[in-house]
């Protein structure tokens, strides 16, 4: 099944056998053998490569949790005795360091027959983790709203404009951060902003050191930046109105209830105060 999903998200069977260090005849042998026990084509091939068939795509989903299912059994087995439940955590790059840290370290006090599998990493790669069911739960800014993924609004979070000093030219001193998709063409067109600098970002808390050491401004949030304004080392334009911003946590459906509720009821507790 990792050799099917391989070959599903390369589109080769060539594509396939580097991603599971085989070799390209056991990848088709081996898509040969899950055919024949299914009964059905998986996929379709030619010269360009390979393309799921309608069974291939019904199949995906259940291969995917079934690859998941038998590495957390893995993974539960290895584990010491006094842990009985595992769980797999992503979180934006962005509230890690104000928000999930601190709910981490009071969350495996609090839990403590979890087993804690966490992550940091941007919304594209949490939001594909969650739908492949790498992660169990992610908080995160920018959710992709599934029908197997629950997501709440979290807090909000919204995004202000800040430089060195404050500075009337600052425009010409602007610099582009992407913070998603839903976000930079508000920033671009509601607000009339492009970055006459000719630079485009997208390092999520570093953005922040760049402004400040390179003496450029760009939209930040909030609560990465409320304590350097505090302290001088940031200044807010407050000629730009801020922008909505809010972090969702995000959950995949099927899992277990009791742990779903006991996690996010925690979670949300423990950020928002």
């Amino acid at each position: 099944m990792k050799t099917f999903l391989a070959a599903a998200e390369t589109g080769s069977f060539a594509g396939a056998a580097q991603s599971v260090n085989a070799s390209p005849s056991s990848v088709t042998e081996r898509i040969k053998q899950l055919e024949h026990r299914l009964g059905v084509t998986l996929f379709d091939r030619d010269r360009r490569g390979c393309r799921l068939t309608s069974a291939g795509t019904k199949f995906r989903d259940a291969a995917r949790q079934t690859v998941r299912a038998w590495e957390l059994g893995l993974h539960n087995v290895s584990l010491p005795d006094e842990f009985t439940r595992s769980l797999s955590f992503g979180g934006q790059y962005a509230l890690w360091r104000a928000y999930l840290l601190p709910w981490l370290a009071d969350a495996r006090r609090h839990f403590s027959d979890i087993a804690f599998n966490v992550t940091a990493g941007a919304s594209p790669r949490l939001n594909r983790d969650l739908a492949e069911g790498k992660l169990d739960i992610a908080v995160m800014y920018n959710p992709v709203f599934r029908r197997d993924v629950v997501s709440e609004l979290l807090f909000n979070d919204p995004l202000i404009l800040v430089g060195p000093k404050e500075d009337s030219n600052w425009r010409g001193r602007y610099v582009h951060i992407d913070w998603g998709p839903t976000l930079s063409p508000e920033i671009a067109i509601n607000h009339k902003l492009r970055p006459m600098t000719g630079l485009n970002i997208d390092l999520g808390v570093l953005s922040k050191e760049w402004l400040i050491h390179n003496e450029m401004y760009g939209f930040m949030p909030s609560s990465l930046v409320r304590k350097d304004i505090a302290n001088g080392n940031l200044y807010q334009i407050t000629e730009i109105a801020e922008i909505e911003n809010a972090a969702y946590v995000c959950w995949r459906r099927e899992l277990d209830s009791i742990l779903a509720s006991d996690i996010i009821t925690h979670l949300k507790t423990q950020i928002r105060s």
